[in-house]
């Protein structure tokens, strides 16, 4: 993590792609200190995790019920 802003926080990934982060000026108090106010947090998770189940398969409609729908 490098700061060379005091209103933008670069960071570059583990697999070498990087991030910018930038605050624009505001007056809410939550954000006072820009981004003095974050810290790098360590992720929780990694990867994608484990697919959805497929869809189950279903046979087509025929022409008259898809008409149906179409209001004709």
């Amino acid at each position: 993590m490098q700061t060379n802003d005091p209103t933008e926080l670069q960071a570059t990934l583990a697999d070498g792609r990087r991030m910018t982060l930038s605050l624009p000026a505001t007056d809410a108090k939550w954000a006072a200190d820009g981004i003095g106010g974050l810290r790098c947090v360590a992720p929780t998770h990694t990867g994608r995790g484990e697919e959805p189940p497929a869809l189950p398969e279903e046979p087509a409609l025929p022409l008259q019920v898809a008409l149906l729908g179409l209001g004709a």
